[in-house]
């Protein structure tokens, strides 16, 4: 990652607790919010799928008229690289699970 002013520009929920994010600098992660709602009290709120998906984009995600929102940086440091490709909207799980695969060989 470079100097630059990470924001989020795009996101969509994918399923359970995963969301596919983009930044400003044109690369996507998709984060499993699984992973941070019983370690971080501020995200036991997210345990409801419905309070989930109404996030909105800012700068970053947030929730609950921003009583509820996580940094760009922690979601593009700790989310899995994505590729989407033309055969699905979000790409697919490569093998290694530390990258979604564009589908391409």
């Amino acid at each position: 990652m470079n100097d630059m002013f990470l924001e989020i520009t795009d996101a969509k929920y994918i399923d359970s607790y995963r969301i596919w994010v983009c930044f400003n600098n044109g690369d996507c992660r998709i984060f499993d919010f699984a992973t941070i709602i019983d370690k971080y009290p501020v995200f036991e709120p997210l345990k409801d799928i419905e309070l989930l998906k109404s996030f909105i984009i800012t700068d970053t995600l947030e929730w609950q008229n921003g009583e509820i929102d996580i940094a760009p940086e922690y979601l593009y440091e700790h989310g899995i690289v994505s590729y989407p490709n033309k055969e699905t909207e979000f790409g697919s799980v490569a093998e290694d699970e530390n990258h979604y695969d564009t589908g391409k060989d």
